[in-house]
């Protein structure tokens, strides 16, 4: 009887102290900086085309069966796509988001300029040789108590168009070439023939009406990732090297972001978020402070 009583208390203790320590390794959202549409700035305003954006990078590309990271001819700072070069057949840009393309873009399918503003890349097809996936990436800060990974609902929108199509991830796993490992991470949302139209995508650690569970979040730096695929409308592989226009659009419409179900007011762009979710979240320290029946 005494060791059944032991080996209970044993396993209550390692309970209590499995169930500490994974709260310890929790925290609660309380603010949000560092979101940013496509083509912007350092100071928040609009860039001028042909210039790198501020915020969204091009960690990865593969072209031509040979994978770019870092600074190359393919990665490092997106570039902004000019008026003088946007294709005709994109959504348009608004009056605080510009299309993005990566570093290599020339100005014509044959021949032109290179990183002024064009958006010719290579990649023809969904596999083979002459496919090309460009991973861009934007880095935002969760603030919060505790670490690791957030425990209360937080959810992000966005509004996005891409050229060809599009796969979004929330602090995915990588592999050692700076590639998403697909099948350790979760996929946010995705579109093929993106181009023409915007979706509405919601990146949230829970489910509701908007989507399903589909991000993990952290206290901390977490990273938004977008790996456009520039097929030139070919499914499968393809011969042809011909560069085609291609290119990322992100921005937001209603509601920036919720915490626990609370939409915080947007001012903008996203830029001025984290004042409003520090607002947020001093409400809610002080509420709970205060005593009841105050």
């Amino acid at each position: 009887m005494r060791q059944i009583r032991q080996s209970m208390l044993i396993a209550a203790l390692a309970s209590l102290w499995l169930w500490g320590g994974s709260s310890l390794r929790a925290g609660s959202a309380t603010d949000i900086s560092g979101l940013y549409y496509t083509g912007m700035n350092s100071t928040g305003g609009l860039q001028t085309g042909g210039l790198t954006d501020a915020n969204w990078t091009v960690t990865y590309a593969k072209v031509g069966g040979t994978n770019y990271n870092g600074t190359s001819t393919y990665s490092g700072a997106a570039y902004v796509v000019s008026g003088s070069y946007i294709d005709a057949g994109w959504v348009q840009n608004t009056a605080s988001a510009q299309w993005i393309t990566a570093p290599g873009a020339s100005t014509a399918a044959t021949g032109g300029t290179t990183n002024v503003g064009g958006d010719y890349l290579p990649g023809n097809g969904t596999s083979g040789d002459n496919s090309a996936t460009f991973l861009y990436r934007m880095a935002f800060n969760i603030v919060g108590t505790g670490t690791g990974s957030v425990n209360n609902d937080v959810s992000i929108s966005l509004t996005i168009a891409a050229d060809d199509r599009y796969s979004v991830y929330v602090n995915p796993t990588l592999n050692s070439d700076g590639s998403i490992r697909t099948n350790r991470s979760t996929l946010a949302g995705s579109a093929t023939n993106a181009w023409n139209n915007t979706s509405a995508l919601y990146l949230q650690n829970f489910t509701n009406a908007n989507g399903a569970d589909n991000a993990n979040f952290v206290i901390g730096t977490n990273y938004i990732y977008v790996l456009v695929t520039n097929t030139n409308s070919i499914t499968g592989t393809s011969s042809s090297t011909a560069r085609n226009p291609s290119g990322l659009l992100v921005y937001q419409v209603g509601a920036v972001a919720t915490i626990d179900g609370t939409p915080i007011p947007e001012v903008g762009a996203w830029m001025p978020l984290a004042l409003a979710v520090g607002l947020f979240g001093w409400r809610r320290w002080y509420r709970r402070r205060a005593p009841v029946g105050v």
